[in-house]
C-alpha cells in the first residue's frame, strides 16, 4: 500500500492529537461484495503490521494484495478527508 504526502500530512497530526499509534485496513463482506475499512484499532494476532512513511499500518491477513492501494487524500464539499484508491 502507499500513502501519498498529503495524506500523511492529514493523517499524522490526527493520529497525534487523539493518542492513536495507527490504522487498520480490514475487509468487511457487503451487499455488493467485499469492501475495505480503515480503523484506528489495535493489530489483530494475525494482521501484516507495517510502517509507510512513518505510519503503522496493520493489514488484515484476509487482505492478499494491497500494492495496488493508495491511501490518499480527497476534496469534498464537506472538507478534506482520507480515501482509499484501488
Amino acid at each position: 500500500m502507499l500513502i501519498t504526502n498529503e495524506a500523511k500530512e492529514l493523517l499524522e497530526p490526527f493520529l497525534k492529537e487523539r493518542g492513536l499509534g495507527g490504522l487498520r485496513l480490514t475487509v468487511e463482506t457487503g451487499e455488493f461484495g467485499p469492501q475495505f475499512a480503515i480503523t484506528f484499532d489495535e493489530p489483530q494476532e494475525f494482521d501484516v503490521v507495517q510502517e509507510i512513511k512513518g505510519i503503522r499500518v496493520a493489514i488484515d491477513a484476509q487482505l492478499s494484495d494491497t500494492d495496488l492501494l493508495t491511501l490518499d487524500v480527497e476534496e469534498t464539499p464537506e472538507g478534506r478527508g482520507i480515501v482509499l484508491r484501488s
